[in-house]
């Protein structure tokens, strides 16, 4: 196949959000609790690392993300908190339209759930080797739908971890916003 070709090819473009929830707590403590109505957020907590895209126009590793994509092109969004989600959890569960061209399809959500993945081993020193076990990981999906810039909010969910040391409760619902060229 030439490059030619291969580059005209829809490609999977992955975007992991890590949120450094300390900081969101800290800054924002009195968050809605309407996931329709979420509490807007500067960009100093929130570290977007995207790889698979047509290149990154600028903001790799920062809120301010702005990549490049090809109609077609299928894009997934996922995010954890600086916590991996152990103690303050973090759920994606919006990315939506809101100035520009609309470039995106509808975001839905999708599952994986992998029955052998990997985990440390906690009776091993190094974890290594590691166990198997079923571990299910989400996205929110889309496809590329038309060239243009879309600007459009990012929503999450922030959980904190409860007293028990097991619960993790509703802390608020955010938002920031974000940029994509498409073209």
């Amino acid at each position: 196949m030439s490059q030619t070709t291969e580059l005209a090819s829809a490609q999977a473009i992955n975007i992991l959000i890590v949120i450094d929830t300390e900081y969101v707590k800290q800054t924002y403590p009195n968050p809605s609790k309407d996931s329709t109505k979420p509490t807007g957020i500067n960009h100093s907590s929130q570290f977007m690392i995207c790889t698979g895209s047509r290149g990154i126009i600028s903001g790799q590793g920062t809120a301010d993300l702005n990549f490049k994509a090809n109609v077609g092109d299928y894009v997934a969004f996922t995010g954890t908190s600086i916590y991996d989600n152990a103690d303050d959890a973090v759920i994606v569960y919006g990315i939506n339209y809101w100035s520009g061209t609309k470039v995106f399809n509808a975001f839905v959500p999708d599952m994986v759930t992998r029955t052998k993945a990997v985990m440390p081993d906690p009776n091993t020193a190094a974890g290594i080797p590691p166990l198997q076990t079923k571990i299910s990981f989400s996205s929110l999906d889309s496809k590329v739908a038309s060239a243009g810039t879309e600007n459009f909010y990012v929503y999450f969910g922030l959980y904190t971890l409860a007293a028990d040391g097991e619960t993790q409760q509703l802390f608020g619902y955010y938002y920031w916003d974000p940029t994509v060229t498409v073209g």
